[in-house]
Parts: structure tokens; sequence; C-alpha cells
């Protein structure tokens, strides 16, 4: 009957494990699974301090410059190169909130060739836009924050304000007599293009690509349009510039594994465990009458005693599942009234040693609040202590994520 129990329960905790595997097969370490899972399916921790800025110099060229022949302003389309195009700079701040998706603040100034009759007139703009950008090969790849290359569509909202630069005035206003003095309806819009419409809502597309030469350092080159309804047939604004991004704040994100894995293969290895054991035990007889009773010597009483906390990465939140370790060491300390130190750790692959320090502590004293709060013990049975990253207990880094209870 003693060996018929023994096997009902090695089958019973056999069968309440599996239900984590059906296959109780090696998963793969929070390594593995951050490297080959799209970003877009893995959650980061969230952080405030992964800034950038963004320097750029380049060439733009307004829409009216492609005109078909027989418009007004034909001056530009068969002017020389240095007609057509002119210079821009810009300069943006942003933030990365995750691996894929940041905004940033940018402030463009355009430098414009505009049309005339004499000759080609110029304009100053000034662009500020707010922009919302997306890294492609980040969502859709495993995130890698050594990556070499990277592409980062962007679409932004901004303000547009333009006049003229300086002597051109008088300039524009004798073209101006040249060219429209026979058309009223002509002189009327380039009224409203130079006079009303001096400023106006922008529409702001492009995109970064980002030839990174090191985690703080990247090459930029950004083709875009800004779109500027209002200015007549004139608005687009093509451009294409390059420039350098430098990230000034940290410069890589800590993915949250949604399942501990370490845990889950050692609830495998107990899977696998059992079954040889209840796989043996089966092959053996339900009774054995010739047996002779077997007299169970009394052992006395080990006052030695260890146990753990595992937490998540990053967490001094005790998991439901860790609760056990905390009723069995309470068990231990009522039974034989012995003290118990409470001892904090970190794994040193993670933040920094300040850091480290601090949730090493708040590990600590959680775990010491719920065996006084939780399980009775008495607070003088308890010793508080915590290592930080200082100090690692166990070879394999992400086992050193613990708290340590243990007599002293």
């Amino acid at each position: 009957m003693i060996m018929r129990k023994t096997v009902f329960a090695l089958s019973m905790a056999a069968a309440g494990l599996m239900a984590l595997s059906v296959n109780a097969q090696e998963v793969r370490s929070n390594e593995e699974y951050l490297a080959s899972t799209p970003s877009k399916k893995v959650a980061f921790e969230p952080s405030s301090k992964h800034w950038f800025i963004q320097l750029f110099g380049g060439i733009n060229v307004p829409s009216y410059v492609f005109w078909k022949e027989g418009s007004p302003y034909d001056t530009l389309k068969d002017a020389e190169f240095k007609d057509k195009y002119s210079w821009s700079a810009g300069f943006a701040f942003g933030q990365w909130h995750n691996p894929y998706f940041g905004t940033r603040l940018a402030i463009d100034y355009n430098n414009l060739k505009a049309f005339g009759g004499k000759q080609p007139v110029e304009l100053r703009a000034f662009n500020p836009h707010f922009d919302f950008m997306f890294d492609m090969i980040n969502y859709f790849s495993p995130y890698n924050p050594d990556r070499g290359f990277s592409i980062v569509p962007y679409v932004g909202l901004g303000y547009f304000g333009s006049n003229l630069v300086g002597a051109d005035q008088k300039a524009t206003d004798d073209n101006f007599k040249y060219i429209f003095k026979k058309d009223d309806q002509v002189a009327g819009t380039t009224k409203r293009f130079f006079g009303e419409i001096d400023h106006a809502v922008s529409a702001n597309i492009g995109i970064d690509f980002n030839i990174n030469f090191s985690r703080r350092v990247a090459l930029t080159i950004e083709p875009s349009i800004a779109f500027v309804p209002g200015f007549e047939k004139a608005d687009h604004l093509y451009g294409i510039r390059g420039g350098l991004t430098f990230n000034v704040g940290e410069t890589e994100f800590n993915g949250v594994v949604p399942m501990d894995w370490e845990l889950v293969n050692g609830l495998q290895s107990q899977i696998n465990d059992l079954r040889s054991q209840n796989a043996e035990l089966s092959k053996r007889p339900v009774r054995c009458p010739d047996c002779p009773d077997q007299v169970v010597a009394p052992v006395a009483a080990d006052k030695s005693y260890e146990n753990i906390v595992y937490f998540r990465i990053g967490s001094a939140q005790i998991d439901r599942n860790q609760e056990i370790n905390l009723f069995n060491t309470a068990e231990f300390v009522k039974a034989n009234n012995t003290p118990i130190t409470v001892t904090g750790y970190a794994d040193v692959q993670t933040g920094t040693s300040n850091y480290n320090m601090q949730l090493s502590e708040k590990r600590a004293r959680n775990v010491a609040d719920r065996l006084i709060k939780e399980y009775g013990i008495s607070s003088e049975l308890i010793t508080i202590d915590y290592k930080g990253s200082d100090v690692q207990p166990y070879d394999k880094n992400a086992w050193n994520r613990v708290v340590i209870m243990k007599t002293k």
C-alpha cells in the first residue's frame, strides 16, 4: 500500500509539472529568445534616456522648377544647375521610446531659388516640424544595438514661414513689373505668393538611411519632401541632405522575456526526473509480503538551512511561484527557532553597480517583510543584508537575481 501511494504521488506531481510543457524539451535561454524574436513581439523596459541629436546640410529645389514650358516661371527651368538648386541646413533633437519608435523636433533652414524675369531671386524659409520616426529593421528583425545599418521613415507636421532675402526685394519688384505688367491674374498670384502666404502649415515626410559607425555615431542620408499647401503650384519642396546622428543618452534597450526560461528549464528537468522515477517504480510489485518491515531510525534534526527567492530581471517583486520557498523557510524557522540571514543580490550584466545595490536591498527587504507580515516570523530572527552585483554567488548570470535565505 505504501508503494502504491508513492507511485500515485509521483504521478500526480509529474502531471502537474507537465502542464508547463507537453514534451518537456529544453527551451531557449533569455539571450537566445531576444536574439531570435522580432522586436515587435518583445516587451522592452520603459526608458526616457535614449536621446539623440542630428546635424544636417544639403540641397533643395521647389516644385516649380519642373513646370512645363509656357509657364511665366520658365526662368528657372532653363537656368544653370546652380540657379535651380539651393542649400539647406538642419538640426534635430529627439528620443527613442523603444528600439523602433521615436520622436524628434527638427528645425530646417532653406535658401530657395525663386522665379523672376530678368534674374532669379531668393527666398529664405524657416521650417520647424515635429516628426514621428519608425525604425523598420529593428521592428521586423530581432533587436540588435550593434546593427550597422538602419532605415527610418518619418512623418511630421510643422510651420513654414518665408520671406525674400535682403536686396532681392527690389529686384523682385522690378521683375514683377517686367513679367506681369500685362497679366493681372498672374500678378495677383504673385502677390499672394510673396505677400499674404508668408506663413503656412507644412507636412514633412522622408527617410533616414543610417550607417552606424558605433552605438554613438551614425552617418545619416535623408531624402525628404515638405508639402506646403497654399503656395500655389510651388507647394512641394524636395531635398536631400546628409549629416551625423549622435546618440547622447543610453544606447541599449533591455528586453523583458515574458517567461523566465531558466526557471522553466529547471522545472522541466524535474519533470524528466519524475518520469524516470515513475517508470522505475511502476516495474516494482505493489506488495512485497516476503519483505520484512523496515524500522526507520530517528534522525537528528539538521539546524542548517538554505533556500532562495528568484526574481525577474530588474524587479524586486516576489512572484507567486516563489511563495513555496518563503513558506518552507518560515516553517523551518518556526520549528527550530533558528535565526536566518536574508541576503539580496543582482546580476552583474544588468544595470550599474549603484542601481544593482539599491535593487538587491529592495529584494532583501521585500523578502524579510513577507516572512514577518505574512508568515509570522519574528523580526528578531531575521538579519537583512545585500551585496548588489559586487558579489555573484552563482556562475550563471541569470541565477544571481536572487535573495538567499540561510541559517547564520
